[in-house]
């Protein structure tokens, strides 16, 4: 019998009767190949996405296909004609109650690299689509078709002019060994693109920042056809001489002041750019596309840039994360950063597989495959279901590869005097693994001479070999400071019910349940699964019991809650990670137990 229904049946047997913003938070940074310390096109990126969110990686292999084969994304988007071969692709998906067009990342065997930020808020946002236009079709064929960058661009712009972008706006970042370029497009068939100078660093949330350009840089500057026309005549763009348009900026004359002043963008540009710059900037229209930059930027200097938030963050009495603007905040589920090599097989990436500042960034190797734990169900099925995800897709499952950081994120956030040691713990693994890189690479460089097959395989063991290193490294460390267990008496919820249901913390050798704070006690979903949610939308216990349930000898403490305020937020149909939140005298105590939220 397990605990859950031993201890349900004590119950009956007698004790129980006598920020918003989360789809407006991506960042990234990039470093050209001249001012990298590895010598190689740098880029980093956070994924920022509220809501009940699984993050999964896929190895989708090159493929033929059929003449005639159509391609359908978004249910509401055009049919897209198949081209007749496509490449392999390494894919991070965000899979989401409600389908997510424009989250996923890609890096496929040619070794192009694919992320977005979100950049919404333009002008004009009535325009001409095609059949529904195209959203996260951009994306995905682009990881299937481009051989390099600057093919994608064109790619881009051909799929565009026949479907027309059918969101407000967005910056993609496209980036080879040779080159990265990033296109700036506004709903519609208006974008324009511009190629990342090798001695320059670029940082971008989620507004267009793309601003003064030199739309007669025809090497640098691409620029869709009557755009420049097509703003004079709508008055957003006036050139100061007729026919020079020397002046035009771009991110002026699409996008209103106001998207780079409010706070979700502002500050995450302030923290960013002082970072970069060595310089506060307090005038939003002030802050840079890009720098030259006056020194060169590592690995870890990308990393520090998504990784940071605001000093003061913490000082209230919520969640760490919660009143956060800066580049790591509530709704960041991922970060990464790519070095980028000529050899496709040897791209690096170091990617954080939950808030960042509280994950260490675990190296890997994309086209050698991921970690089997790493991918939820088959890469076919993921992108079948990509818009059409079952609710048990949802559950809670310990034994995906993101589940051990996303617990440690969900600890550390309310749990924030663990924060030092955490930090001191990821730091470690982090230089251990940066001393042990040179000796892997060197390896699989030597084999791939030989047999790319081969070079893949010692590349795939590293692979699954720093996943597991980490996530047993901070799994023992969770087990150190969120020892205390809880248990819902109860099978499922019912997110509509005003019926209640009792959770149990259980007392142990460090802790005596019933000593708890009730003021300060909450219950509820899980800090990763709503960015929205603050202590005060958690459901507070409407009764207390001391009772030793379990019969060893030390009385624990028997809450009960409303059954639809313990759910709110939940996802009709999953399998939720439910957690309570509390104070063991001045001590922050975090505990959670699994429940079945009913439809």
């Amino acid at each position: 019998m397990n605990l859950r229904a031993s201890l349900i049946t004590c119950a009956i047997s007698g004790a129980f009767l006598s920020l918003p913003f989360a789809a407006q938070a991506c960042s990234t940074v990039i470093v050209g190949k001249a001012v990298s310390e590895t010598g190689k096109i740098l880029v980093g990126h956070n994924e920022d996405n509220g809501g009940r969110i699984m993050n999964a990686q896929y190895w989708v292999p090159p493929a033929k296909h059929k003449a005639g084969e159509m391609i359908t994304y978004e249910p509401t988007a055009a049919k897209i004609p198949q081209v007749r071969e496509t490449l392999g692709f390494y894919w991070s998906q965000t899979l989401s109650t409600k389908g997510q067009s424009f989250s996923d990342g890609f890096v496929n065997e040619a070794g192009v690299v694919i992320v977005s930020n979100n950049c919404s808020m333009i002008f004009e946002k009535d325009q001409k689509l095609t059949n529904g236009g195209i959203g996260y079709g951009i994306r995905r064929l682009l990881a299937e078709r481009a051989h390099s960058a600057r093919e994608a661009i064109d790619i881009a712009a051909d799929l565009l002019a026949k479907y027309g972008y059918n969101a407000e706006g967005r910056t993609y970042t496209i980036a080879d060994a040779k080159e990265a370029w990033q296109i700036a497009i506004h709903k519609g068939n208006m974008w324009i693109a511009r190629k990342i100078q090798d001695n320059e660093v670029v940082y971008i949330p989620n507004n267009f920042m793309l601003g003064a350009v030199d739309v007669t840089d025809t090497e640098n500057v691409v620029v869709s056809p009557g755009l420049i026309e097509r703003l004079i005549k709508t008055g957003h763009y006036k050139p100061a001489k007729a026919g020079d348009y020397s002046d035009f900026n771009f991110r002026e004359a699409v996008q209103p002041l106001a998207k780079r002043t409010a706070e979700y963008n502002f500050r995450r540009n302030q923290i960013a750019w002082e970072y970069i710059t060595g310089e506060k900037i307090t005038d939003a229209d002030q802050f840079p596309y890009s720098v030259v930059a006056d020194r060169k930027f590592s690995i870890e200097d990308v990393e520090n840039i998504i990784r940071a938030h605001e000093e003061e963050i913490g000082d209230d009495d919520g969640w760490y994360h919660h009143l956060s603007f800066g580049p790591c905040r509530t709704a960041t589920h991922e970060g990464v950063v790519f070095d980028i090599a000529a050899e496709p097989e040897l791209i690096a990436s170091y990617r954080a597989l939950a808030r960042p500042c509280e994950t260490p960034f675990i190296p890997s190797y994309p086209l050698a495959r991921p970690a089997e734990n790493q991918s939820f169900m088959s890469a076919a099925t993921a992108t079948k279901e990509h818009f059409h995800a079952q609710a048990s897709r949802f559950d809670y499952h310990p034994e995906y590869a993101s589940i051990t950081f996303v617990n440690n994120s969900n600890v550390i956030d309310y749990q924030r005097d663990d924060f030092k040691d955490n930090q001191k713990l990821i730091k470690s693994l982090e230089e251990k693994w940066a001393e042990e890189k040179a000796r892997i690479e060197a390896q699989a460089r030597a084999a791939l001479s030989v047999s790319k097959d081969h070079a893949l395989a010692i590349l795939h063991r590293y692979n699954v070999a720093k996943l597991t290193e980490a996530q047993g490294a901070i799994q023992a460390h969770l087990d150190e400071i969120a020892p205390h267990k809880i248990v819902i008496l109860a099978d499922s919820i019912d997110p509509k019910s005003s019926s209640t249901v009792k959770i149990v913390l259980l007392s142990d050798e460090d802790l005596d349940a019933t000593k708890i704070d009730r003021e300060k006690t909450f219950a509820g979903i899980s800090r990763a699964s709503h960015d929205k949610a603050l202590m005060s939308d958690l459901a507070k216990p409407v009764g207390y019991e001391a009772v030793d349930l379990n019969q060893d000898g030390k009385k624990d403490m028997v809450m009960t809650f409303v059954q639809k305020d313990l759910a709110k937020f939940m996802v009709p149909g999953a399998v939720y990670d439910t957690y309570l939140y509390t104070r063991d005298g001045g001590d922050r105590l975090t505990a959670f137990d699994t429940v079945k939220v009913k439809k």
